[in-house]
């Protein structure tokens, strides 16, 4: 395989939704067979497009732009107070020195509007884990001042982009190269307390095959169980676009309780943006996994409608399988996937109720799931929460371990201060006016004359 016609091939966006037959053939520099023109007629490309007064050519085109997509996302459509985006990341891998499995977990994220700063609030959530000493450190990044922003213009073939906020107490970055296909992720904190372990961060990640993946075939995931039902998609409310690069060679190095862990490892990375908050998205149990032997990869989302995860809304499931050497997907939604606990933990931190232990009844077959630690805990704007090293068995509780990977856990069903719903975001990020007209449904848009 020619590894910079791989690179290129990724960087194209054309991993993104690409058939799996046609993107291993293009990989191993096969040229697909493609259906030959008869004699005598002109291919689609020698003739102009539909065109002309009244017809459409500019918007409801394609769902993804990448590699610009690949950038945070701004101007008036997404200026609300409902904005969230992050791109994410969790590797699994060793340290260098030491031999032992460690995990690192990573996210930026931009959300709402901040008056004060005339720029969505940015925090990070992090944390670092060794699976085989139960080490754990975590921390909540809320990073003030300017965001230094560059980048190439959106059409540019050395499209590029780096993003910075540092305020002397915490930072972070983050840095995207087309040409190589690679990402920078870093920051730090000096802020220390039960939830806070000071830290610094330098890491790369560059996208393998099978390249950027849409989380849900159509490339669009709907986002909590809201009861009045008001997913828009002309405004995005409710609605996220989502895709993930499920294997992500990885390295970096992590100063982090007074000692320096180099390591290496495979990344899974996601890019989610949306103006989704306030739609009960708070409320879920959300996971990934990658199979030991067959490299098989799964992730899923199951919903809440009620407090400590005990009221799941099946409906509303997403679930996404990849065959680890063909890449063929499969999706599956509603009741087809079903995560049914079996054993409570209640941490002794925050008194917050997890399903760590129970089963997963998928298109795949059953497995039975827990964590390589219960404290994986940390604390967000709106109250604690899981995202750890989570594994599975087959063949019930006590058979072999078959995968591992990375939940989140959240249930954030209360308010703030304000009596805002913890859903709607920390009120410092809704500094813009509500929109009184955001209820929604479809005869908001017939006539009444």
């Amino acid at each position: 395989m020619d590894r910079r016609f791989l690179l290129k091939l990724l960087a194209s966006g054309t991993a993104l939704g690409a058939a799996p037959a046609t993107l291993l053939a293009q990989m191993k520099s096969e040229k697909p067979s493609w259906a030959a023109v008869p004699a005598g007629q002109a291919s689609a490309t020698d003739m102009p497009p539909l065109q002309g007064p009244g017809i459409e050519t500019e918007s409801a085109q394609a769902v993804y732009s990448l590699p610009r997509d690949h950038a945070w996302h701004g101007g008036k459509f997404y200026q609300t107070n409902d904005f969230n985006e992050w791109h994410y990341i969790t590797v699994l891998g060793r340290d260098l020195d030491t031999g032992e499995r460690i995990s690192v977990f990573w996210v930026p994220l931009s959300q709402g509007w901040i008056a004060r700063e005339g720029r969505p609030l940015h925090n990070v959530l992090f944390a670092f884990h060794n699976l085989d000493t139960g080490e754990f450190h975590t921390a909540l990044l809320y990073i003030t001042g300017p965001m230094t922003t560059e980048g190439s213009a959106p059409d540019a073939e050395d499209f590029h982009f780096r993003y910075e906020i540092d305020d002397g107490k915490s930072a972070f970055t983050t840095a995207y190269d087309h040409a190589t296909e690679t990402w920078e992720f870093g920051g730090y904190t000096t802020e220390k307390d039960d939830w806070n372990e000071p830290f610094r961060l330098s890491m790369t990640s560059q996208a393998q095959a099978p390249g950027y993946v849409p989380m849900a075939y159509w490339g669009l995931e709907s986002i909590g169980v809201d009861p009045q039902q008001r997913q828009n998609p002309e405004t995005m409310y409710g609605l996220t676009y989502y895709y993930t690069a499920p294997d992500m060679a990885s390295s970096g190095e992590l100063e982090v309780a007074g000692r320096t862990v180099r390591f290496e490892g495979t990344g899974w990375f996601e890019h989610q943006w949306g103006n989704f908050r306030n739609t009960y998205q708070y409320r879920y149990f959300w996971a990934w996994f990658r199979f030991e032997e067959s490299g098989d990869l799964m992730t899923f989302r199951q919903y809440y409608a009620g407090e400590n995860f005990r009221n799941p809304n099946y409906n509303v499931n997403r679930y996404f399988h990849m065959d680890g050497e063909t890449f063929e997907r499969s999706y599956a939604f509603g009741p087809a996937f079903k995560l049914i606990p079996e054993r409570m933990w209640t941490s002794e931190k925050s008194g917050v109720v997890y399903p760590w232990y129970g089963r997963i009844e998928t298109p795949q077959g059953t497995f039975w799931y827990e964590p390589t630690l219960k404290e994986q805990e940390g604390l967000g704007f709106a109250g604690p929460y899981i995202e750890g090293v989570i594994q599975l068995r087959e063949g019930g509780p006590e058979g072999p371990i078959v995968a591992t990977g990375f939940c989140e856990m959240i249930m954030f069903t209360g308010t703030y201060d304000d009596g805002t719903d913890h859903s709607m975001g920390p009120p410092i990020s809704r500094g813009l006016p509500e929109d009184p007209t955001l209820p929604w449904t479809p005869s908001s848009h017939v006539s009444k004359d």
